[in-house]
């Protein structure tokens, strides 16, 4: 059996999956088999998988799923044999010893439940950010509180997941769009993780992108809500750990909506913030700047 299940979910990128692939064929860590789980393109997308002639690529056409991630990757888990998953989006591109780094520490120390790395943002060749971490070196340890506090970024294209580990938790929860995020929030607080702090992944941005919907992040802010409430019915946190991460991510929250001026969005995650505590005096500021901001119109 394979070491490592690379799994990509993909929907009309017959322009772009051709280049991911060659990047996952072209890892230094070879002993892997590639799933590959097309959500009913009406391009060619099959058509550049298959001019790829490797034993290891596995190519599945689903049912369209209209993009539910979490259904999907459950399908490619259940077609999967590796002892580790890896994700990779089927627009990013993954550097060569991504697989190697990963595999290797993981291997090392079975405490260690997941991976994850920083990226490098780029659209049309040009970079558009060189890190999101900004920083050096790597860490090994628990990342719970900061996920907690809503302060980590783990982009799921960077993922390293061990398969024994994921197994204890069950499938990806198919209530919410991806899953991953949710998976790897309850992970964190049971294992240790790896984090490489070099940008082992190239995020592409485009037009046909999902993740700038202002709709689905949405959707993702109230999913990371529903984790919270998942690890407090579990006993995983206390009720004060529950109130204080619902409070703060409700604050963050009303914050980045700020920007899209989704007025009644952003009231809506004030008010979760002062229901829980009415003395944080800033959401009162911000609720009244909104509330002028709605009578005004600007």
């Amino acid at each position: 059996m394979p070491k490592v299940s690379v799994i990509t979910c993909t929907f009309n990128r017959a322009h772009l999956i051709g280049e991911t692939i060659q990047h996952v064929l072209d890892q230094s860590f070879q002993d892997f088999e590639y799933i590959i789980v097309d959500d009913g393109s009406t391009d060619d997308t099959a058509s550049v998988v298959n001019s790829f002639v490797d034993l290891r690529i596995h190519f599945h056409q689903h049912a369209r799923t209209f993009g539910h991630l979490s259904a999907l990757r459950n399908f490619a888990h259940s077609k999967s044999g590796g002892e580790y998953f890896a994700y990779v989006d089927s627009d990013d591109l993954w550097e060569k010893d991504k697989l190697e780094i990963q595999v290797t520490a993981l291997e090392k120390d079975n405490q260690i439940g997941f991976s994850f790395t920083d990226i490098t943002i780029f659209k049309d060749n040009i970079i558009l950010k060189k890190s999101i971490y900004n920083k050096t070196g790597f860490f090994i340890g628990s990342v719970f509180d900061q996920m907690l506090k809503n302060k980590l970024i783990i982009c799921h294209t960077t993922l390293l997941i061990r398969k024994s580990c994921m197994e204890l938790l069950g499938s990806m929860d198919e209530s919410m769009h991806s899953g991953d995020h949710d998976l790897v929030f309850v992970l964190s607080r049971m294992f240790k993780a790896y984090v490489v702090y070099r940008p082992l992944v190239q995020v592409r941005k485009h037009n046909q992108n999902s993740t700038g919907s202002h709709s689905l992040s949405l959707i993702l802010l109230k999913e990371h809500h529903f984790t919270i409430q998942k690890l407090h019915s579990k006993n995983l946190i206390t009720k004060r750990e529950f109130k204080t991460a619902m409070a703060n991510t409700s604050y963050d929250f009303a914050l980045q909506l700020i920007f899209t001026k989704d007025y009644k969005s952003v009231k809506l995650y004030l008010l979760k913030c002062l229901r829980i505590q009415p003395w944080r005096w800033k959401a009162v500021v911000h609720w009244i700047i909104i509330s002028a901001k709605q009578i005004t119109g600007i």
